[in-house]
């Protein structure tokens, strides 16, 4: 009966045929042996049981984030039992105001049939639009998403005088997550499982410019963004604000100059001020960035910009990935070995410098900076005895646990926390969104006035005095939409870390974080 049943169903609507069952029936258990079933005749694709082995581990949660998430209610408490806040919104705080789970069918290049597990966290709406990142990996679950949704939030919090109080817009946490592992997947593939996940928010009024503004994270990039605002403005075409939908996009279709590298060029402006100030907090560290050593595991967008920026004052002696980290006392090339990665998808045959596959070794490298920029929770109770770093820059989320933070900072390591760290990528996402509100990029009505200005006062100056080039273009140069992005990303961590470093001197805390 059920047999006959589908098969009319079919008749009427076979397009739609494959995501009903999928999403209400299991086709073939996993683990029983390989059979034709009635699905998979009628659905012609090659049963559940043997799809291909790329998938095979993705199927389904397993509940990793947990511990995640645990650790990032107990920094929550830890700094709540300083403030000075009513118990019961902070206990409102302690969870995300909506979850979204989602489950979809996804065909691959081999014609084989999955279900892919998704999910969408939103921490607070207090005020809207919330933001956060798209992770694509085969780790995400629900834990870690709505652990990542409650940084985001702090993550806006610590910037809270340039955005609350000077711009008068609150964005809150959000994150997004897609349990596959994108390095397996071609562009075809993931490009219909970016646009399926978008459809499901969109069509549900998840996310929109003025609700929920998505962004890039690990597993996906500018041409992630530029799909889902495509999606987004197929089936709102009315919107004009529909640009603002995401933020990480291409220049070509409403981006922002500045915005691939900010989360890297964030950590570099943020251990440049504070360098300027580690009296306060060390003696043992000489004060500027000038021969510090450093330490950068994970070479993606955020690790490599950060080791680019860093490069330019610094000596960048050991850079890690997941299979393995380069090491040179003389200091890396950074664009070089860059280059190299990309080619080869790995720093073994690198020229310069000794290599080793054991990865996670690089966070035990001698330095006086490790920046962590991969994935949560990489130093903790199993390595945190061999981290011998004088500071630890989070530029990823979460790098450290909690039990790690708590014995590093008493053994005087200054850990510079993930919440204000990685927060570049935020703000310039902020000004991406302003500029697709007001549908003008930034710097279109000033640059050629600001450009005639300061060409006449090089022409006053040249009268009196004599000018090098380099001097004669910073003056007559008008200030370019990548030049409002840098300035006003500096201005922002700058300040931040100005509210951070006092806070903690009046409070006497030993801990940033």
């Amino acid at each position: 009966m059920f047999g006959v049943a589908l098969r009319r169903y079919t008749r009427f609507n076979k397009r739609t045929f494959s995501t009903v069952v999928t999403k209400n029936f299991r086709l073939a258990s996993r683990t029983s042996p390989v059979k034709q079933t009635t699905f998979s005749k009628i659905l012609r694709v090659s049963p559940y049981g043997v799809q291909s082995r790329r998938f095979a581990e993705s199927s389904a949660p397993h509940g990793e984030g947990k511990d995640f998430l645990n650790d990032t209610r107990k920094f929550f408490d830890g700094a709540a039992s300083l403030c000075d806040v009513n118990p019961g919104i902070l206990k409102i705080l302690e969870e995300c105001r909506t979850v979204f789970r989602i489950t979809f069918p996804f065909r691959d290049d081999e014609g084989n049939l999955h279900t892919v597990y998704a999910y969408r966290a939103q921490h607070s709406h207090h005020r809207l639009p919330v933001k956060g990142g798209i992770r694509v990996s085969e780790e995400v679950d629900l834990q870690e998403t709505m652990a990542l949704a409650m940084l985001m939030t702090w993550k806006c919090a610590c910037l809270d005088k340039q955005i609350l109080e000077k711009i008068k817009q609150r964005k809150l946490g959000a994150k997004g997550g897609i349990r596959l592992n994108p390095k397996q997947l071609s562009p075809r593939e993931m490009e219909k499982v970016i646009r399926a996940y978008a459809t499901e928010l969109i069509c549900f009024q998840v996310i929109g410019p003025g609700i929920d503004v998505p962004a890039p994270d690990i597993g996906t990039g500018s041409r992630e963004m530029a799909w889902v605002r495509d999606q987004y403005q197929m089936m709102h075409r009315w919107d004009t604000d529909g640009p603002g939908v995401v933020t990480g996009k291409p220049r070509e279709v409403g981006g922002i100059d500045g915005r691939t590298e900010a989360t890297g060029l964030g950590v570099y402006y943020a251990l440049k001020h504070f360098f300027d100030r580690v009296a306060d907090f060390r003696n043992d560290i000489g004060v500027g960035l000038s021969g510090k050593t450093v330490v950068v595991q994970g070479f993606g967008n955020v690790g490599y910009h950060a080791a680019k920026f860093m490069s330019q004052d610094c000596k960048v002696i050991a850079i890690g990935e997941f299979n393995g980290f380069l090491y040179d006392k003389n200091g890396i090339d950074v664009e070089a070995l860059h280059k190299h990665w990309l080619k080869h998808g790995t720093f073994q045959g690198y020229a310069k410098g000794t290599f080793s596959k054991d990865s996670v070794k690089v966070l035990e490298t001698e330095c006086d900076i490790l920046i962590p920029a991969a994935k949560e929770m990489v130093i903790n109770e199993g390595n945190m005895k061999n981290i011998r770093a004088k500071v630890i820059a989070e530029a990823a989320n979460g790098p450290t646990s909690f039990r790690a933070h708590k014995h590093l900072t008493q053994n005087g390591v200054i850990i510079l926390p993930d919440m204000y760290m990685n927060a570049g990528g935020v703000v310039v996402s902020y000004f991406e969104w302003l500029k697709n509100l007001s549908h003008v990029r930034w710097g279109r009505l000033t640059k050629r006035m600001e450009g005639n200005r300061g060409h006449a006062i090089v022409s006053a100056l040249k009268q009196v005095t004599t000018l090098t080039p380099k001097m004669e273009e910073l003056i007559g140069q008008g200030a370019s939409e990548r030049d409002f992005t840098y300035s006003g990303l500096e201005d922002s961590m700058a300040d931040a870390l100005g509210q951070i470093c006092t806070y903690a001197k009046n409070k006497v805390l030993t801990a940033l974080k």
